[in-house]
């Protein structure tokens, strides 16, 4: 009789990202430095392979041992810089290509295939005027005795038409009234256009 074997399947979602890892040991120590992602190897294996390649052309102490070292030794400082940046959804390679890319554009950017030229800052001058308001009319006390009229100039008042609709004693009584209100000023225009 045989023992079904269990296979044990995970999902994670897009918010948990593991990555792969390589460098650990069979019984899962870690190897020095390590372990390792994917993007660290890359990374360590091209920096690795551009010193072999200049080692006579550019660069070279003169002892092999010495180059070995050296070279072993700038390899590592990409490939532990680039453990230490911390992981996100983005790829690494986009992210870099995205800023190189950014770097050669111009600074305002285009706007309809054309570069956007910003003018340059400059003074500005104008006048401004500041209304204050119209002073409150003070409330007259019930106890205070008016204040006499002052005298004005008699002056001949024009003519108004007067509204077919409008009794004499009423007509009088609007044309006496002076509106104080803008409201008021408004509905007096409104009146005098209509007759």
């Amino acid at each position: 009789m045989t023992v079904p074997q269990e296979e044990i399947a995970r999902f994670y979602t897009r918010s948990r990202r593991f990555p792969k890892m390589i460098g650990r040991m069979n019984d899962g120590s870690r190897i020095p430095g390590g372990p390792y992602t994917l993007t660290q190897v890359g990374v360590g294996g091209a920096v690795l392979l551009v010193m072999l390649v200049t080692r006579g052309l550019l660069w070279s102490t003169g002892e092999i041992l010495l180059d070995l070292l050296v070279t072993a030794g700038v390899a590592f400082a990409p490939t532990w810089l680039v453990g230490r940046i911390p992981m996100t959804r983005r790829n690494l390679l986009f992210a870099f290509l995205d800023g190189a890319a950014a770097m050669f554009k111009p600074v305002g950017g285009k706007y309809q295939g054309q570069t956007i030229r910003l003018a340059q800052p400059h003074a500005a001058g104008g006048d401004t005027q500041v209304l204050s308001p119209r002073p409150a009319r003070p409330v007259p006390s019930p106890l205070a005795p008016e204040p006499a009229k002052k005298a004005t100039p008699t002056s001949t008042p024009q003519p108004r038409r007067q509204r077919r609709d409008m009794a004499p004693a009423a007509a009088a009584a609007a044309a006496s009234h002076r509106p104080e209100t803008g409201v008021e000023r408004l509905l007096a225009q409104i009146n005098s256009t209509t007759n």
